[in-house]
């Protein structure tokens, strides 16, 4: 019995508990605490059937509607659904990181996600994205075993999860340029004596095709004129800048600079895997720069391809790590020194990358914990119901947060949803006006007009973290 409880498969066993044991205790800390977000309150009201966000399919809300039906609704009910998809992705990438390379990479690469603070962000939030990442992941996998499982069996399964998928999110289409990208690499590369079966890629796609067919008579119709419409970039990212919060504080730049010498690794060493996860991880990010210049677009939608930059870092540092440990130089520090070949140098970068991840945590923990980086609408929803009368009328920037809590909005100042003649509709209101805004108005109020207007005919009656509440009496 102590042998195979010392057994190298069971520490194996034991430090991925570790790992993810770690990742559920950052994921579940203070889960409830903060308020709900304005994107969040969407989610819970879709998930009643509200229709406030005709923009994603429906899987999500099914999810979340089975969860606070068994559960309660509270702000820690809505955000766990999000939270244990969260924690389920960091076995999963073990053991993606193990199929792909090893489990030495299956481990790194599942610490580093579990150690994300943009991961643990997204985990914590009442949004869809890591419930993408779940069903991306095992689409990706199963479609992985058809280089070395001559059955119909991975095809049917990797086809279902990519459906899955794409009812969480539209994004879940790339799951289909990733993989014709790797097969057409696997062709040019004529690696593993490859051959394409078409028979079990037409299954593939026909299943794909066929359950995802409802969807392009319901709501993508109604996306595309949604996401194309007037008011669609008033709030989204430039290029410039999406790229920049993507390095420097959502990846992290050891990992922007880690997943970037891993794919150039793979990718000349003429490696499948490499082409794969280089897909993976470029083809999401390629795609939403480009549409930065159509439609609003944040770093949100790239947080499903984060497990491709941790496996790229991961065998990177792994990689290296080994020719370190089998250098013959290895017990002479000079000499080790002074022979090191790029990639052994790199291989120190495992140590930073740790000491990063955890000082990541640390940022995190102030920006998001102690200053509390979340606007509070509960709290200022509570301010203003403890102070209205019923005839008073509502005004917010934050249209589905002060729906869930105050249960009416009168006036919507949401940027996405804001209508030309509001302002001027506040103005001549004949009952007390609540006005609670948030820093958004500027993108529908450029000139300021409104705002030096609240500044000199509303009183400001208080400010609860980012929000400010103003009174307006006629």
């Amino acid at each position: 019995m102590k042998q195979t409880l010392l057994a190298p498969h069971m520490m194996i066993l034991y430090l991925l508990i570790i790992i993810t044991a770690i990742g559920a205790m950052l994921r579940l800390h203070k889960l409830g605490r903060p308020s709900l977000g304005n994107d969040e309150a969407s989610s819970i009201l879709d998930s009643r059937g509200k229709l406030y966000n005709i923009s994603h399919p429906p899987l999500s809300y099914v999810i979340l509607r089975l969860f606070v039906e068994t559960l309660g609704t509270n702000e820690f009910t809505i955000r766990l659904p999000s939270c244990l998809f969260g924690i389920a992705t960091i076995p999963l990438i073990y053991f993606f990181g193990k199929q792909l390379f090893s489990e030495k990479e299956g481990l790194v690469a599942s610490f580093l996600i579990s150690v994300s603070p943009w991961h643990i962000y997204w985990s914590q939030q009442a949004r869809m994205y890591t419930e993408l990442a779940v069903f991306t992941l095992l689409a990706l996998s199963f479609f992985y075993q058809t280089t070395y499982k001559e059955t119909a069996t991975p095809y049917v399964f990797s086809a279902i999860f990519t459906v899955l998928a794409f009812y969480t999110h539209y994004s879940a289409i790339l799951i289909l340029a990733i993989l014709v990208f790797w097969l057409i690499s696997k062709g040019f590369l004529r690696s593993d004596q490859f051959r394409l079966n078409y028979k079990y890629l037409t299954i593939f796609f026909g299943i794909f095709f066929i359950l995802s067919s409802i969807l392009f008579f319901t709501t993508i119709l109604q996306t595309i004129e949604f996401k194309f419409g007037e008011n669609t970039l008033r709030w989204g990212l430039p290029i410039d800048e999406l790229f920049k919060r993507l390095v420097q504080s959502d990846l992290g730049i050891m990992l922007s600079v880690f997943s970037v010498a891993g794919a150039l690794y793979l990718v000349l060493q003429k490696s499948s895997t490499g082409f794969l996860l280089t897909a993976y991880a470029l083809i999401p990010l390629i795609t939403f720069a480009l549409l930065t210049f159509i439609i609003s677009i944040d770093t949100r939608y790239i947080v499903f391809a984060l497990p491709a930059y941790a496996l790229l870092s991961a065998h990177l540092v792994t990689e290296s790590f080994e020719k370190i440990r089998k250098s013959e130089s290895k017990n002479e520090f000079r000499g080790l020194i002074l022979n090191l070949d790029k990639n052994k140098i790199l291989a120190f970068g495992f140590l930073f990358a740790i000491v990063l991840s955890v000082n990541n945590l640390y940022t995190f923990y102030f920006s998001y914990y102690r200053y509390k980086a979340h606007a509070d609408w509960k709290s200022a929803c509570a301010y203003v119901e403890n102070h209205m009368t019923t005839e008073d009328l509502i005004a917010a920037t934050g249209d589905k947060a002060v729906y869930y809590y105050l249960g009416k909005i009168d006036f919507n100042l949401s940027i996405e949803l804001f209508k030309p003649g509001t302002f001027d509709e506040i103005k001549n209101a004949n009952e007390r006006v609540w006005l609670l805004i948030s820093g958004t108005l500027g993108a529908i109020d450029p000139d300021a007009e409104f705002r030096d207007w609240i500044a000199n005919h509303c009183k400001l009656m208080k400010t609860k973290n980012q929000i400010s509440i103003y009174l307006f009496t006629p």
